[in-house]
């Protein structure tokens, strides 16, 4: 169906219209996937230990912040895992502005 839409869009323009029709329609299906890369990025799962590593901390200290409620999981069974996106706000929520 899509490729019907396209190739019909294209049957209107010539010449110079039709390379920059292709080029605008390029730039759109990039954007796309970039967003769609992003989002899945964001929904990403990573045990503790890869949390404690992306956060350079101690395993130990990853499980006291779940623990007392600081950051966000996920309980798939027995394992806990952290979305990408939970961890950047916790760090996110943890910088301190500089006083000038």
């Amino acid at each position: 169906m899509k490729n019907i839409q396209t190739r019909n869009l294209l049957k209107r323009y010539k010449g110079y219209e039709k390379r920059e029709a292709l080029r605008n329609l390029g730039f759109l299906i990039e954007k796309k996937i970039m967003e769609q890369i992003e989002t899945a990025e964001n929904f990403k799962l990573v045990s503790e230990q890869q949390a404690a590593r992306i956060l350079q901390m101690s395993y130990s200290k990853i499980k006291y912040l779940r623990k007392q409620g600081k950051i966000s999981f996920v309980r798939i069974g027995y394992s806990v895992r952290y979305k990408i996106s939970q961890l950047q706000k916790f760090v996110e929520l943890g910088i301190i502005e500089a006083k000038t």
